[in-house]
């Protein structure tokens, strides 16, 4: 048994499963809010304050397994697209690193992975399109200190667009000749993600631009919104296919209405991500990151 853990900028999603090479089974999902001051681009802020809320919910959700992988998606990751020359595979990890630095004006203290997207020609030469994605040390530290404060120990971290990428691809949802959104729906937050052709093209990450206490109705307004820029955007790309589809996830009370909302109003086809058939157990839409953190390559 292992956990994974998404930690969002207010809200952590827990979820234990079985996992082996094939199949991962949920035996238990957990969610809880903290406040949003408590991370930062630095990570955790309160440490302590933080390990000790953990443990509690961990008690109150009877969660017991000490393994865990880890999913950032919060602002103490960065991502980045960068195209860079196809070279010897060893190489890569120092030419993204010197990429994201120069790009960014980072500093040494960021630690630094990648995500191969795929292969591109110009004027016969080779490139590579890749997802870079940085995190500053002292972050890293902070949730390895908090975690172990909790007598838990960190054996994968993971970006929520790797693990939603992992997903994406056992799901088989974005396909070859086709343009398709995700929305990743959260609490105050949207993230979009555009695949071309079955490929992961870009993503955009938005705060929803409304009141505290604001009605369902007036976020997924803005949601619609974001959503319809998302498309209006996808006509300047050079691409042959037109968006048709997008499928949902996230905070499950809001996606009926988005659904329909999409479907009526966008004129697109909508659908709300549905697991593969590798992955069971009872399973809410808004834990989907945490269940492709658990994705073996």
């Amino acid at each position: 048994m292992t956990i994974s853990v998404e930690i969002r900028s207010n809200i952590v999603y827990m979820v234990e499963a079985k996992v082996n090479k094939t199949n991962i089974h949920v035996q238990n999902t957990h969610q809880f809010e903290f406040p949003e001051e408590w991370i930062t681009e630095q990570g955790i802020v309160d440490v302590e304050a933080f390990s000790q809320r953990l443990m509690k919910e961990l008690a109150i959700a009877q969660i017991s397994s000490k393994n865990v992988n880890l999913c950032l998606n919060n602002s103490s990751i960065i991502y980045r697209e960068l195209t860079i020359p196809k070279v010897d595979a060893k190489r890569v990890p120092l030419l993204v690193r010197s990429e994201m630095m120069s790009a960014l004006n980072l500093t040494p203290d960021y630690v630094m992975d990648h995500i191969e997207l795929e292969t591109l020609k110009h004027e016969e030469t080779d490139y590579l399109r890749v997802l870079a994605v940085a995190t500053l040390n002292t972050a890293i530290r902070s949730y390895l200190r908090a975690f172990a404060a909790c007598k838990l120990k960190i054996v994968t971290i993971d970006s929520a667009t790797n693990a939603l990428l992992k997903l994406i691809n056992l799901a088989k949802v974005a396909q070859k000749d086709e343009q398709v959104i995700i929305a990743d729906i959260g609490n105050g937050h949207l993230r979009l993600y555009l695949f071309d052709d079955g490929i992961y093209a870009l993503s955009r990450n938005t705060k929803h631009r409304v009141y505290v206490g604001a009605s369902n109705d007036e976020i997924i307004d803005n949601i619609e919104e974001n959503i319809n820029k998302m498309i209006q955007y996808s006509y300047t790309r050079k691409s042959t296919h037109e968006i048709k589809k997008v499928y949902l996830m996230g905070v499950d009370e809001l996606l009926p209405e988005i659904e329909r909302r999409a479907i009526e109003n966008l004129n697109l086809a909508a659908s709300i991500c549905k697991n593969p058939p590798s992955i069971t157990g009872k399973l809410e839409s808004r834990y989907i990151n945490a269940v492709g953190a658990l994705i073996r390559k």
